[in-house]
Parts: structure tokens; sequence; C-alpha cells
């Protein structure tokens, strides 16, 4: 068919005169984004800072010093005395060891903090991608319309030069190429736009122009079977709670030994003025934490961090199973979306592919007509971009997927 071997020749003058873009597939976008995000590096500032902290946890109060007149009467200064005097609080070693534990304990929240804010955003990431992918694919599919349509165009202003078209055809054919065009218009403004997204993600510079890989993995994420024991162990906002109660419990443990009494020592000289002998003291010191006044205050602390590791079991248990329900439906989801892929693929779009051909081989004999040949394009053009949204609704469900389970 000329037609035909025209749009391969034009389609491949196309591709041969575009400069072609740096291609990053999406492993190398996720390891850009898992790098620079600046959200990212803020986590790990943020656990620095906490492991920081605890190493100042078993440090003592500073010592006091004191100095001044002591029992110096006001009328005769010479029989009073100048007394330095010098404290030292102990605290207690267990309460410094359950303190240093509690503020070690927070570095791990973060940890996971970190792990699930980074899943979020590779499944922005992987969404980006994929959508720019089949805007990509779409891409194409339009290009090659636009070059048979422009072709038509220029065949049916020739033909009517000898009588041989009507004008309303050629009037159609010049509408349905330039609705055609502000597709491909608004496709070129989308893809720009998930350019500067994904420089976005991965911290770089909003007018780097780069180009996605066009070959999407396509998993059998619907045969697997997803246990409790499978979504504990694979996500990281499940583990981020795990360490948040531990974190509770190591805090528990801290307000307990608040029970535990600390200790103090006190020297003081007195260095008299007149003939008084000069006199020291030294005094030690306890606490009574346990005292009934006193005690209430960690008493409370250690039922209420109960009753709020309980709450965190709750918040656990019904995470993991509203995941365990997403997962479920979404395997659903991309089962039925597989089977409309594998019908548009194989039956529905190859079926206006013929269609399309065989109106444009009539027309090329002139036993057709145009406007057969323009409805058998709106048809096929409509069906390959069913199939393309149909792909990129699997590629997203996928995602969702993979965000579920916190597959990279």
């Amino acid at each position: 068919m000329k037609i035909l071997n025209y749009i391969l020749l034009a389609s491949a003058c196309l591709l041969s005169s575009q400069a072609p873009a740096q291609v990053l597939s999406l492993d190398s976008v996720l390891s850009n984004v898992e790098k620079y995000n600046p959200m990212l590096k803020m986590y790990d500032n943020m656990e620095a800072a906490e492991n920081m902290y605890a190493e100042g946890a078993r440090s003592w109060m500073p010592p006091a010093i004191s100095a001044g007149l002591w029992q110096t009467p006001y009328t005769d200064v010479s029989q009073g005395m100048f007394m330095i005097s010098a404290e030292q609080m102990i605290p207690n070693p267990a309460k410094l060891k359950a303190n240093q534990k509690y503020m070690l304990g927070m570095a791990p929240v973060n940890a996971e903090g970190k792990l699930a804010q980074r899943n979020i955003l590779f499944a922005q990431t992987k969404q980006a991608y994929y959508e720019w992918m089949v805007m990509k694919k779409k891409k194409i599919v339009l290009e090659e319309i636009d070059s048979l349509l422009a072709y038509l165009l220029q065949t049916a202003q020739l033909r009517y030069t000898y009588n041989k078209e009507r004008l309303d055809n050629i009037y159609k054919t010049k509408a349905d190429l330039y609705d055609l065009r502000n597709n491909e218009y608004m496709l070129d403004a989308e893809m720009k736009m998930k350019n500067v997204m994904l420089n976005t993600l991965m911290d770089r510079k909003k007018d780097f122009v780069f180009d996605v890989d066009t070959l999407a993995t396509i998993h059998h994420y619907e045969t697997i079977t997803a246990d409790s024991n499978n979504i504990a162990s694979s996500r990281s906002d499940v583990k981020q709670l795990e360490a948040s109660r531990a974190l509770l419990k190591l805090q528990q443990n801290y307000d307990y030994s608040q029970r535990l009494p600390d200790f103090g020592i006190s020297a003081n000289h007195m260095q008299s003025f007149g003939i008084m002998p000069n006199q020291f003291s030294i005094m030690c010191m306890i606490t009574i934490p346990i005292a009934g006044w006193s005690a209430k205050m960690y008493r409370s602390e250690v039922a209420g961090l109960k009753a709020q590791m309980n709450a965190v079991d709750d918040q656990q248990q019904e995470l993991m199973n509203m995941a365990a329900g997403n997962i479920a439906v979404l395997q659903v989801e991309i089962k039925e979306a597989k089977q409309e892929l594998n019908n548009y693929r194989n039956n529905v779009v190859p079926a206006y592919n013929d269609s399309y051909r065989a109106a444009l081989l009539s027309y090329e004999q002139n036993t057709g007509d145009l406007f057969v040949v323009l409805d058998a394009f709106k048809m096929y053009r409509m069906e390959s971009m069913s199939e393309l949204d149909e792909l990129g609704r699997l590629l997203n469900l996928q995602v969702e997927y993979e965000k579920e389970m916190e597959i990279r």
C-alpha cells in the first residue's frame, strides 16, 4: 500500500531528525530520589541528631560552688567566718542507663519513618514515570495517524482538482488532523510536566531534559498470596509502629526508674576572721521518691504509657488489616485489568486496525469513500488510546500494590 509505505518513511525521517535525550531507567530515577531527595536527607539528619543526644544521656548535673560570709554579726565582722561550699548531686546509675536506652530508642523510629516516606516517594516517582511512558506510547500512535491524515489530505486535495473527491470530506480531514494535533500538543505539555515532577523528586534542575524507557514490565502480583507475616515484614510503617511501641516501653522503664533514689554530697569550709577556730562540714544526701506525695507522678506516667502502648498495638493491627484488604482488592483489579488489556491487544485494536486498512485499501482503489476512511481512523485511534489507558491503569495498580507491599 503506497500510503502505508509513505507513513513508514515519514515516521523514520521524523525520528531521525529528533535529537535523542538521555534515557533514564526507572531504577536510575528511584536511586536518584533515594540519594538526593531533601525530605529523606531530613530524616538522616534527625536520626544523627538523636544519636548525638543519646551520647549525653548519662551525664551528671554540674557541681555547684558557693562562697560568702557565714555567721557574721552585724556589729563586728571580725567575729564572723568566710565559707566556701561545694555540692554535687550523684544520679542513680540505673536512671542514667534507662535514660540512655530511651534516647537511643528514638533513632529506629526515625529510621523506619524514613523508609516509609521513601516508599511514598517511590510510588509517586513510579506513577509519574509510567504515566510519562504511556504518554510517549500515545504520542507514537498519534504521530503515525498524523502522517497518514496529512498524506490523505494531500491526496484528497489532488483528487478534488479532478472532481474525484468531495469538498466536505476535505474539510473533515482537515478538522480531524488539527484536532489530532491538539492532542499531540497536550501530550507534549503533559510529558514536560512529568519531566519537571521527576526532576523535583530527584532534586535536580527543573529544566533538566531526559527521556523515559518505554519497556513496561508486567508482574504477576495477582497470583501472590500475601499474609499478615509478609505484610509485617515488608512494610516500614508497621515496623515504625513496632519501634514506637518499643520506645514507649523504654520511656516507661525510664519513668519507673524514677522510684530509685538519687544521691548528693556537700562539703563546706569556714575560715575564721578572728580567734574562732576554722570549721568544716561534709553532708551526704539521698532523695526519697517513694514518698506518697511524690510517687504519684511516675506511677501515673507508667500507667499512661501502658495504655498508650495498647493504642499503638491497636493501630498496628488496624494498619495490617487495612493493608490486607487493599492488597486483596488490588489483586482482583490487576487480574481484571490484564484481561481487558489482553482483549484490547489481541482482539479490539487488531480488528479496528484491519478495518481502517481495508477502508484505506478501498479508497486507494477508488472503490471507497474518504469519510469511511476517516471514521475508521478515528475508531482505531480511540481504541488504541483506550488500550494505552488500560496499560496505564494496570501499571498504576502495580504501583499501588508495590506501595502496599513496599516493593521497590
